[in-house]
């Protein structure tokens, strides 16, 4: 099974996906669990895409779509031979490629038409936990490093629009569940695991 969580910085995401990463090795402790976080160092695309984040940055967000999407399409036969034995759990997919570049001038329809589908693997179940301004505003308060260009919390704010309109026009073909990520971790977790118990793991 292919599970990711998604949503902006600081919404509880990673922990919410650790602790599923607990729950699933203590339901079975022979389960094999694979975590992993977009953008990876497994392809060649992975490691353009870190390089340009961490450093030159890219030349329009054409081309970082461009290589988003070719990552996932390289990702999917690793994937796929992962899932022959062992769970993924990721943080975040193309949710965030939806979202974030929606707010930076490419439409929904380019970033859908860029995904060819019948090349990338789709999760089974998308958690997407919504949290809302002001506690992100509270959480990024409580931080000692310095704001990040994707932290502005009005940015945010618009990315966070983009990935509940985003769920909405993919519902149909996927499996999203939107938590709401307000409450107290183990009470976020509590709703995680009861969608999780409807499914065989």
């Amino acid at each position: 099974m292919f599970i990711v969580f998604e949503w902006v910085d600081w919404s509880g995401k990673d922990t919410q996906l650790n602790k599923t990463f607990e729950y699933l090795r203590e339901k079975d402790k022979n389960s094999q669990i694979w975590v992993t976080k977009e953008p990876t160092p497994n392809t060649a695309s992975g490691r353009e895409i870190l390089e340009k984040l961490s450093w030159v940055w890219f030349k329009d967000w054409n081309e970082a779509l461009d290589l988003y999407v070719k990552d996932r399409e390289e990702q999917t036969s690793i994937r796929k031979d992962i899932l022959k034995h062992s769970i993924i759990l990721s943080s975040r997919f193309d949710y965030s490629t939806y979202s974030y570049q929606w707010v930076q001038w490419l439409s929904f329809e380019e970033i859908n038409k860029a995904h060819n589908y019948d090349n990338i693997l789709i999760p089974d179940i998308t958690f997407i936990f919504d949290v809302s301004r002001e506690n992100i505003e509270k959480r990024l308060h409580n931080r000692w490093w310095e704001q990040e260009f994707f932290e502005n919390i009005d940015f945010l704010e618009k990315v966070k629009e983009k990935y509940l309109e985003s769920a909405d026009k993919l519902k149909d073909t996927r499996k999203i569940y939107i938590i709401d990520a307000n409450k107290w971790v183990e009470d976020v977790f509590c709703s995680v695991r009861e969608i999780l118990e409807n499914y065989t793991i």
